[in-house]
Parts: C-alpha cells; sequence; structure tokens
C-alpha cells in the first residue's frame, strides 16, 4: 500500500472533518518491552462523517509513552489520515493494526472498560472484549450521591472498615499505575476489564511454569520477554530508568507472588464495588461494611473474652513474644458458616496475610493459594506441605506474613479448623495435592529438642476450604 500522508492533529491545513462524525472502530494497544525500556501505548479510530453531502473518512492514531499519562491525559502525538472512500480507510486502519500487533512491534489490543485515550469522543467509551455487566455499569447516568446517613456501625468497626479499605487502595495504586473510581480501577490507559485481569493472570501462570524449568540464559530470556508481555496487560508504574526497568523483571517468585497478589486485589476490589459501582468512590463505611458480606462485632477490651483471647495470642508465642494486641473483633461470614464441615479435631489456628488482603479475605473467604512464599525463604513448589491453606499455633509464626498499614498495626485471624486425622511430617514435601488417603490434613512438625526436622515453624494445612471458618479477626503490633 502507498505511503498516506499523516497530518497533525488540528493543523489548518489539514483537509477538512466534521466534529460531528461516527467511531466505526476503534482498539487500545499497549507495549512494555523490557529489553528496549519501551512502555507505549497505541491507540487507533476509524471516523466516519458527512461532508458537504458526501461520507468522508478518517483514521486517527494517538500514540505516546504510558508513563506521561499519568501527569497529562493529553500527552502523545495525535495524527489524521483521509480518506475518500470506505475501503482506502478501512484497509489503512487494518495496516497500522497489523503492523503494531506484528512481533516486530510487539503492541497487544488492551480490553477497557473505558478509555481515557484517543479522540475526545471515544473517551469514556469500551474498547475491546467487555463483558455485558461492565457495560451496563459504565453506562449508567451518573448521579448525585444522596447525603450520608449517619452510620449505624459501632464506631471501632467503622474504623476497622475503613482502614482496611484505605490499605488496599493505596497498596493497590502505588505498585500499579491505577486509581480507584466510581466504574472500577482506571489505569492511563483507561478502566481495566477483569478479563484484562485475568490474561495478566495467565501470563504469571506461564512464568511459574517457567521457574520449573532448570535454570539457563533461555530461560531468563523468556523470563524478561514475559514481564513485559504482563506489564504490557496490567500497565504499572516502572519508572524510566534502565536500572528501574531491570528491577522490574519478574524473575524471582518472591516478585511473582506479589504480582499474583497485586491481581488478586484488583479482582477482590471490583468484587466489592459490586453492580453499583459506588463502594469504592463514595467511601461511606457502612456501604464499604455491607459490601464485605462478613459480620463484624467489636469486642470490648474489659470483656472476659477479649481477656481470654488475647492471653491466648500472647502464651501461644515460641520464637519471639513480642506481639501487643490492640482490638480484636468477632468474624461471622455466612456462607463460610454454613458450608464449615466438621471432620474432627477442631482447633483455633492463626493465619496471617498483608494489611491489603484483608478487604478480599473477608469479602470472599481464604483461597486454596497458587504459590505460598514464606518472607525471605523461596519455596520451589505451591507450598512445602502442596496446594494448601496454611495455619500456625503459634501467633508468632502467623505474624511473619502480616505487614504493617498507616497506623503501623497488622491483622491475623484466628480460625476455627477442624483437622480430622493428622498426618505429621518431618521432611518438606512439595507438591502434595491433598493428603496422603486416610487423613483430612497435614502436620509441618517443627523441629526442636529431641525432633530432627526440616520445619522451623508448626505449620498445619488443610487443601479444603470447607474445614476452616473465620471466626476473630486480632489487630496487633509487633
Amino acid at each position: 500500500m502507498a505511503t498516506v500522508k499523516a497530518w497533525k492533529f488540528g493543523d489548518n491545513s489539514a483537509p477538512a472533518f466534521p466534529d460531528d462524525f461516527e467511531i466505526v472502530r476503534k482498539a487500545v494497544l499497549q507495549v512494555t518491552d523490557i529489553k528496549s525500556n519501551h512502555n507505549k501505548y497505541y491507540a487507533i479510530e476509524l471516523h466516519s462523517a458527512k461532508h458537504k453531502g458526501e461520507v468522508v473518512y478518517r483514521v486517527f492514531t494517538h500514540y505516546g509513552r504510558t508513563d506521561d499519562l499519568e501527569t497529562n491525559p493529553d500527552a502523545g502525538q495525535k495524527e489524521c489520515r483521509f480518506f475518500d472512500a470506505q475501503g482506502e480507510a478501512e484497509a489503512n486502519y487494518q495496516s497500522i493494526y497489523r503492523e503494531k500487533t506484528a512481533p516486530r512491534k510487539g503492541y497487544q489490543e488492551v480490553a477497557l472498560a473505558s478509555s481515557k485515550i484517543g479522540s475526545q469522543k471515544a473517551r469514556g467509551t469500551s474498547s475491546g472484549a467487555v463483558d455485558d455487566k461492565t457495560l451496563e455499569r459504565i453506562k449508567k447516568p451518573e448521579t448525585a450521591a444522596p447525603k450520608p446517613k449517619a452510620s449505624t456501625l459501632h464506631p471501632g468497626v467503622q474504623a476497622l472498615v475503613r482502614y482496611l479499605y484505605d490499605e488496599a487502595t493505596n497498596a493497590l495504586t502505588s505498585s500499579v499505575a491505577a486509581k480507584i473510581t466510581a466504574n472500577g480501577i482506571e489505569t492511563p490507559l483507561g478502566i481495566l476489564t477483569v478479563g484484562q485481569i485475568e490474561k495478566g493472570e495467565a501470563i504469571l501462570g506461564d512464568l511459574y511454569d517457567l521457574f520449573k524449568q532448570k535454570a539457563s540464559s533461555r530461560r531468563d530470556q523468556r523470563m524478561v520477554d514475559l514481564t513485559g508481555q504482563f506489564y504490557t496487560s496490567i500497565p504499572h508504574r516502572i519508572g524510566r530508568t534502565r536500572s528501574a526497568v531491570d528491577n522490574a523483571i519478574i524473575n524471582t517468585l518472591e516478585t511473582l507472588y506479589q504480582k499474583q497478589e497485586t491481581l488478586q486485589l484488583m479482582k477482590d476490589m471490583l468484587s466489592v464495588n459490586g453492580e453499583s459501582g459506588s463502594v469504592l468512590f463514595d467511601a461511606q463505611a457502612d456501604s464499604e461494611y455491607n459490601a464485605l458480606k462478613c459480620q463484624i462485632g467489636c469486642i470490648d477490651p474489659a470483656a472476659p473474652k477479649y481477656r481470654e483471647l488475647a492471653d491466648f495470642v500472647i502464651k501461644s508465642q515460641v520464637k519471639s513474644k513480642n506481639i501487643q494486641v490492640k482490638n480484636i473483633y468477632t468474624l461471622r461470614r455466612e456462607d463460610e458458616w454454613g458450608q464449615f464441615e466438621d471432620v474432627g479435631n477442631q482447633q483455633l489456628l492463626f493465619h496471617g496475610s498483608r494489611i491489603q488482603n484483608w478487604v478480599g479475605l473477608l469479602s470472599r473467604g481464604i483461597l486454596l493459594p497458587k504459590i505460598v512464599v514464606s518472607m525471605g525463604v523461596r519455596r520451589t513448589d505451591a507450598g512445602w506441605l502442596g496446594n494448601g491453606i496454611y495455619f500456625g499455633d503459634a501467633a508468632c509464626t502467623s505474624a511473619f506474613y502480616t505487614t504493617p498499614g498507616r497506623k503501623q498495626t497488622r491483622l491475623m485471624a484466628i480460625a476455627r479448623v477442624a483437622l480430622g486425622k493428622v498426618k505429621d511430617f518431618t521432611k518438606i514435601t512439595y507438591g502434595l495435592p491433598g493428603p496422603p488417603d486416610g487423613f483430612h490434613s497435614c502436620h509441618g512438625v517443627r523441629q526442636k529438642t529431641g525432633v530432627a526436622s526440616e520445619f522451623q515453624d508448626d505449620e498445619w494445612v488443610i487443601y479444603r476450604p470447607q474445614q476452616q471458618r473465620l471466626e476473630y479477626l486480632v489487630e496487633f503490633a509487633a
């Protein structure tokens, strides 16, 4: 195809084109190339309009560096190519699309519920494959938020809920080039869909498969390529310098796990935002509390139950004794309590997690992990005793898996776990799909005097979520 002249958008010498036009088709493309330090977007649109009684066409493009969009949504270059015939315009659109998405350029189409780039008419509309529910929510007319009613929640529960959401939001927006809006998670390119997030998860799955292979230069190169694909699908705040880009390569299991947590956090935040799309945007404690679908109660520090549970936490510590209990809350997720299967041998055990994860944990429960990574310790499979849900009988052990929030406090749950018949292990056994036949759970027995073991802490593992239910949440300092 002959080269088509591209005019800078707004050039007075360009052919006339009406402001009242239709968008025939459009796509938003993105590429992150770790090797060349490229982090670029490319929006392409095909427009049609009537001019002096004739239908005319235009191919509109908007491109530049993705990082620049954070501070200036109008950054980048905008160009137009003009045509009298639809066939020629279509061919030019397809030619540009093919060139950009070919292996040499490496751009990929991004599914957005609402685009932030391209022509003014395209902004605020969806691009790519978007599910019907998301489209429905985006198209709802904006209405003024009703004046908030006085909260009916206990002040302690209000403070906890606000704390959980603030930490989840801050964790997301500090690592990913995104912010929370009424309609979802907004990146510089636009609002991500669940489908786009799932593309990122699939890429992380491919990366995890690489970790199972023997180390080699070819494997390392493939990790770099897949890292670029991941950031192409899920725009991140990477940085411009060569060292910042190199540090962003997903080449350790710890980094991989962090990215998995980030994507799960995205899905959790979209889930609690619900059909109305107002929970995260309005930030009212009662609506946020209701979105969790978990009954939370605040135990009075003067109550005997508080003292009983606080003593249980403090006295459970084995290696360190620096936990200071600040608050204790009751938890009840109806689905979890209704599905609880008592296989016997019930115990109250601890489960710790990062501060930003608790919006998800309270709203959907504990998920079977894809990869479990101990703080500072690399695990080369789904966990030292396979792909299960891990608990500790010592609060200090579970505390290692927590992180502090802005109040410098951390969170761990006390769960009722039906362990049933337990199989003890003193050797790390990767890849267990479940307990051995005849058993309901596994126990990694910690090394101590008279016990030779590869486990530094006692670890209790179940492989079916129905064998546990969350009963208490402990806020503590350590």
